[in-house]
């Protein structure tokens, strides 16, 4: 089943039309938070998480005191230390976990799963073709999420459940990388050859380079032993 879109990416879908409909270039202001609130007929709560999901993904800028500001891409994203430590910590949690999932899942999948995961993977490559940023990271999403439940072991989304929420989130960061936009699409294409083909090694050591690739595109450097 499709992730179900929240109200908060909604409206950062709704944002995002809003800068280009109105041709608002980078440096322009958004509406005031509690005007565009209004607007979209939302709490301010979920507002703040599209504005926090559309900074992750290098669409504008949120200053303190001073309001939102269309961000310029080829400024690359100010992260504050923070944020940077935080987006580290995932990458490391993901790197120690999701490789080994990817790695079971090539050996105990099941046919409908693997139909689940080429159906993330054209879902993101429509989203992408169409512009639709909110669309692509939802799919994204998705696959790891499919390889979590293919992997046989609920324990493993027991355990990422409580962080599912910012995993998402960091996600959303390479997406701010428009030269390789695209390159999520071929990794989780070779990740899903592996699992078809039943190679745990090669499903696994996919992953990692997926993970390790995601950081480099969202330029979090992280330690690793």
């Amino acid at each position: 089943m499709p992730r179900m879109e929240t109200a908060p990416e909604r409206a950062a879908r709704s944002i995002r039309d809003l800068i280009k409909n109105n041709g608002l270039a980078a440096g322009d202001s958004l509406p005031a938070q509690r005007e565009l609130a209004t607007d979209l007929g939302i709490s301010r709560a979920s507002l703040r998480e599209a504005l926090v999901t559309l900074e992750a993904m290098g669409v504008i800028r949120v200053l303190a005191g001073k309001g939102a500001f269309v961000a310029d891409p080829h400024d690359g994203l100010p992260r504050d230390d923070d944020q940077k430590r935080l987006a580290a910590q995932v990458y490391q949690f993901r790197l120690a976990i999701e490789p080994y999932v990817a790695g079971l899942a090539a050996q105990a999948r099941t046919r409908d799963q693997l139909i689940d995961l080429q159906t993330s993977i054209e879902d993101m490559r429509k989203a992408l073709e169409t512009d639709d940023l909110i669309a692509a990271a939802n799919a994204d999403t998705e696959f790891h999420e499919i390889l979590l439940t293919a992997s046989g072991n609920p324990l493993f989304a027991k355990a990422i459940f409580p962080a599912a929420q910012t995993i998402h989130e960091n996600q959303m960061l390479p997406f701010a990388n428009a030269a390789a936009i695209k390159a999520p699409l071929r990794e989780h294409g070779q990740i899903l050859r592996y699992v078809r083909d039943r190679n745990p090694s090669g499903a696994r050591d996919a992953m990692h380079f997926h993970v390790l690739s995601a950081a480099t595109r969202a330029n979090i450097a992280f330690l690793r032993p």
